[in-house]
């Protein structure tokens, strides 16, 4: 079930966050997290989010120190890299180091937004039907 699916959102920019977490809300996802700082939002991994929507550029971590933390204590949450400014060095290291999907802010599209998700939940059970 959708609305069982716990969703953080890292992400130091208000309007973002609230457009993204108006469109998770339209799209049936009730337990969504919003976190600016990205320190709060490590400390509370042991929630254990099946998906983390993480920006890039913030203060204290930036985006690809939390995906590294996260993907080191908890592989198998799904992590999607956003970012407003589009470059390829950038998401090369998120995908390297384990993010799901890179997602440009400006490009921001309900049914894609809802693919995204939905490859990434497809994922995360054929890891665990495999294990």
């Amino acid at each position: 079930m959708l609305s069982n699916k716990r969703i953080f959102i890292i992400d130091d920019d208000p309007f973002w966050s609230n457009t993204l977490f108006k469109l998770l809300n339209n799209l049936g996802y009730e337990n969504v997290y919003k976190y600016s700082c990205s320190i709060e939002a490590v400390n509370h991994l042991h929630l254990n989010p099946s998906l983390i929507f993480l920006d890039y550029q913030m203060e204290n971590l930036d985006g690809l120190e939390v995906l590294q933390r996260v993907k080191e204590y908890f592989p198998a949450i799904g992590v999607i890299f956003c970012t407003a400014h589009e470059d390829l060095g950038v998401a090369i290291q998120a995908l390297e180091k384990g993010s799901e999907d890179y997602l440009l802010k400006a490009n921001l599209q309900k049914e894609k937004l809802k693919l995204m998700i939905e490859k990434t939940f497809n994922e995360q059970n054929l890891e665990l039907n495999l294990n």
